[in-house]
């Protein structure tokens, strides 16, 4: 089982608090990214993601509000050391597509959802038990 610090995406797009929805909506869109960290004062005090943006436009909701306002809480953090285990039960938990990295309490990446499938997608582990489970598939249709 590999580390969270083995797959985490580094130096994330940051955005500070008060930071217009619209302006972060713009920078993820030029960063090609589903989500941002916002901080104060070089604190993590939470995330934003594509799936929040997609719940304010489908509110109807001013893209002119503070991202504070639409944001993750900080408790979507998980330590660089922790075991992808840790951060799979995190976010079935917390139904969650991003989580922030930190070490020290200090931000130093996002882990997606997307980043543990491919990571398991391409494990020799993973992809002999699923070629088990679809010969033992075959093996019962064919009966």
């Amino acid at each position: 089982m590999s580390k969270i610090s083995h797959i985490l995406l580094p130096d994330p797009v940051v955005v500070p608090t008060g930071t217009k929805l619209n302006d972060t909506v713009q920078l993820m869109k030029k960063n090609r990214i589903g989500s941002a960290l916002v901080c104060k004062n070089c604190r993590l005090t939470g995330i934003i993601s594509v799936e929040d943006v997609m719940q304010r436009v489908a509110n109807k909701v001013n893209l002119d509000v503070p991202v504070d306002e639409i944001m993750h809480s900080p408790e979507l953090t998980i330590d660089v050391e922790k075991w992808l285990i840790d951060a799979i039960i995190m976010f079935d938990r917390c139904k969650a597509s991003h989580i922030a990295v930190v070490e020290h309490g200090e931000k130093v990446g996002i882990i997606r959802v997307d980043d543990i499938l491919h990571t398991y997608r391409f494990n020799a582990e993973c992809q002999t038990i699923c070629k088990s489970r679809r010969n033992n598939e075959t093996k019962r249709k064919g009966n």
